[in-house]
């Protein structure tokens, strides 16, 4: 859990509305890519340069950072420097960026700064559909797109504001991107206008058919982004529509049709031979890390290990863990959720001080209790909060992990269901405990292994160490473009998965 996106939020600041010093006649520009003249608020395209080069390093923090792999990264590069040759804006220095991230999702910075997650890598069959997706990016840097947010911002007068989970009660976690505040990070990962997705779809797909790529890629990623972002929401217990708010699908809600549309009225020709290149795709993917990195703690089922950290704990039953880069949230689509975090302790002493004073100083926190959780020394007390669907019960878990740093347990439940979780949320809290070097050995991340199915295996066994439960068959099937009764091939490469 490196530094959050919170932080970024405020090592960020607000530099990037600066008033506009022109007159509206002056603060409009024709763009190069698209041919339109739009309302900049005065942004040149050596603004967009100097802005992207500002945030970049503040992305790759509150993102998990580079992926280590050099080879991976090289062809992540290889295949973004093959789609910029045929941008419009030449002087931008494109740079492409593997996140070390399990969740699906792509974005880019103004100037020519373009990221890609390991998790989506993982989703895409081919060469093809890596280039739709970072295509469609160049898209939105070609268009400019984060130039006429800011001039539309300067325009309304008004920022980038959404609501948080707790509102001002005592810390609660809050919505990430809500957090991120007035500055171009925020608007690199929200989502864009129906007009600004088809815009950028019609440029990327005349990028990668100019580079030679089958544009039909695009729509076949967005199948299958849509079937995983289905799969993900069914395993939430949420309605199918919905998506995490860091996928994908929420910052870029787009469909298979409206790529065709963009395919119509890009009016380019299809690549001879165009080049989908499964295979050398699929080679460069085997190895590659699938799901948490243990260096920020791993998901297994219900439980969350922290090998480096060395601690562990259960989630209760029916609960669905994410792991953040700055806490851990599990929720259930009852509407309760519970909090994980590591926070600074100013005061050593009892924690009972520390849960009323420094943790909740706005709340008023009751029955402060002195609590010993498997040799930890802790506190805990209860609190009334509000959240967008209502009045919630919050329990406050503090255990000491050192002189300087407290471990935070935060359970907040519909009123109407805290009795009923009671007990879970008590086994949890005493499930909390310090796991040894010998435990934390065993702690394997999963990595994905490319080859043909052996005879005699069957689909279940390949998705058997998928950490999804009994929906792991259902995962394989996704992440292998298989249909829901489509049998297990023998004939292809697959990807499988592996300590």
């Amino acid at each position: 859990m490196p530094l959050s996106r919170r932080q970024l939020i405020q090592a960020a600041g607000t530099t990037a509305l600066a008033g506009c010093a022109c007159g509206l006649t002056g603060c409009v520009s024709t763009n190069a890519a698209t041919g339109r003249s739009s309302f900049t608020g005065g942004y040149s395209p050596r603004d967009d340069m100097q802005l992207g080069a500002e945030e970049h390093p503040k992305m790759l923090e509150a993102f998990g950072g580079e992926y280590q792999d050099r080879r991976l990264q090289g062809y992540v590069t290889a295949v973004g420097q093959r789609l910029a040759r045929y941008t419009e804006y030449q002087q931008f220095d494109y740079r492409f960026t593997l996140l070390n991230s399990p969740i699906v999702n792509a974005f880019a910075l103004p100037g020519g700064y373009v990221y890609v997650s390991r998790g989506l890598l993982s989703l895409a069959s081919n060469e093809a559909e890596l280039a739709g997706v970072l295509a469609h990016e160049l898209g939105h840097v070609n268009a400019r797109h984060t130039a006429e947010r800011l001039g539309a911002q300067q325009l309304a007068g008004i920022g980038v504001i959404a609501s948080a989970i707790g509102a001002s009660l005592l810390g609660l976690p809050a919505n990430d991107i809500a957090q991120i505040g007035q500055t171009i990070a925020t608007l690199a990962i929200q989502s864009y206008s129906r007009e600004q997705e088809l815009e950028s779809d019609t440029l990327g797909i005349r990028y990668m058919s100019r580079a030679g790529y089958d544009p039909d890629a695009m729509a076949t990623f967005l199948t299958s982004l849509r079937e995983q972002s289905q799969l993900d929401a069914r395993a939430k217990g949420l309605p199918a529509g919905s998506v995490d708010e860091y996928n994908i699908m929420a910052t870029h809600p787009r469909t298979a049709d409206r790529v065709r549309d963009a395919q119509a009225a890009a009016q380019v020709a299809r690549p001879k031979n165009a080049r989908t290149a499964r295979k050398e795709y699929l080679a460069f993917l085997d190895g590659m890390l699938f799901g948490d990195d243990p260096a920020e703690g791993i998901v297994l089922g219900q439980r969350f290990v922290h090998p480096t950290m060395r601690f562990e704990f259960m989630a209760p039953p029916g609960f669905r863990m994410q792991n953040a880069p700055d806490k851990v949230v599990a929720s259930e689509a009852k509407g309760a959720t519970m909090v994980f975090d590591i926070a600074p302790l100013r005061n050593a002493g009892d924690l009972r001080a520390y849960v009323a004073s420094e943790w909740a100083p706005k709340a008023r926190v009751q029955g402060l209790t002195r609590i010993d959780v498997n040799g930890l020394r802790g506190a805990t007390g209860r609190a009334v909060g509000q959240t967008q669907r209502g009045p919630v019960d919050v329990r406050l878990v503090a255990l000491e992990r050192d002189a300087r740093s407290v471990y935070r347990l935060m359970f907040l439940s519909p009123r109407a269901r805290t009795a009923a979780l009671d007990a879970s949320f008590r086994r949890t809290t005493y499930s909390f405990r310090r796991i040894d070097a010998a435990e934390a050995a065993e702690v394997r991340p999963l990595r994905i292994r490319v080859r043909m199915a052996a005879a005699g295996e069957r689909l279940e066994q390949l998705a058997a160490p998928l950490p999804y439960g009994a929906l792991s068959p259902d995962w394989f099937r996704v992440l292998n473009d298989l249909g829901p009764r489509e049998p297990l091939p023998r004939d292809r490469l697959l990807k499988t998965f592996s300590a």
